[in-house]
């Protein structure tokens, strides 16, 4: 017959084995959860950076200023991840200044310039 501490013991491990396990499970599925937000918010930030560029390279004065508000509402957005950010201010600022002009893209650029959609004659 078996010893009652030996039962006891293995009862204690056996709880202790699955507690560990989910415990790991949960880490890993935790950090899964993580790297694809990451992921998303990298695809959405990609998508909305070429959408922008698109408008800004192909339109007209409207079409460009809603590509310039897209990509400096998106510097200042909490989508763009910081290892993107780089990318898309170079790509910001090429497309801009090219498009709009130094000066301009220089208004733009400023943290207190405030745009809003209709303040202009187009609407």
């Amino acid at each position: 017959m078996i010893p009652a501490w030996v039962g006891v013991l293995a009862t204690l491990a056996s709880t202790l084995v699955a507690f560990t396990g989910v415990l790991i499970g949960a880490r890993i599925t935790r950090k899964a959860d993580e790297e694809l937000d990451t992921w998303r918010h990298r695809e959405e930030t990609m998508r909305m950076v070429r959408w922008a560029v698109e408008q800004i390279t192909t339109g007209g004065d409207t079409k460009t200023h809603a590509g310039v508000v897209t990509l400096r509402s998106l510097m200042r957005s909490e989508l763009l991840q910081p290892e993107d950010y780089d990318l898309v201010a170079a790509l910001t600022a090429a497309v801009t200044i090219d498009r709009v002009g130094a000066e301009t893209y220089a208004d733009l650029a400023d943290a207190n310039t405030v745009v809003v959609e209709g303040d202009n004659a187009d609407g």
